[in-house]
């Protein structure tokens, strides 16, 4: 017993997003909002699963996020999150870390573990 499927698997689109693609989405985001992202696909004639426009989103496309490397002040944020809550920190890094992607500031965090 689980959560059902987020789309059905067949005639999904995989592999890189076409710019085309990446303008669908945002325009419907800046219309409707980011939420609701099982009717992201549909609502946009996209080939795409909901989660990979819910990620997407997120880790790309998001107005504000930061592009390139960590500054020293970001880098020891992240260290100091990781000692205070350990594996938790997308948890607790909440606005502090919103310029970044999750996907960056946990890659950064595991760079950093490994030293």
């Amino acid at each position: 017993m689980g959560r059902p499927p987020c789309c059905d698997k067949l005639g999904v689109k995989k592999g890189p997003w076409t710019p085309e693609e990446d303008l669908m989405l945002v325009s419907y985001i800046q219309e409707h909002g980011p939420g609701n992202w099982r009717s992201v696909p549909t609502n946009t004639g996209l080939m795409r699963c909901s989660k990979s426009c819910r990620l997407r989103w997120t880790n790309y496309l998001r107005p504000g996020i930061k592009r390139g490397n960590f500054t020293d002040q970001e880098e020891r944020l992240i260290i100091h999150l990781q000692a205070l809550l350990g594996n938790r920190l997308e948890n607790g890094s909440g606005n502090l870390m919103a310029t970044q992607s999750m996907c960056t500031t946990k890659s950064t965090q595991g760079n950093h573990l490994k030293m």
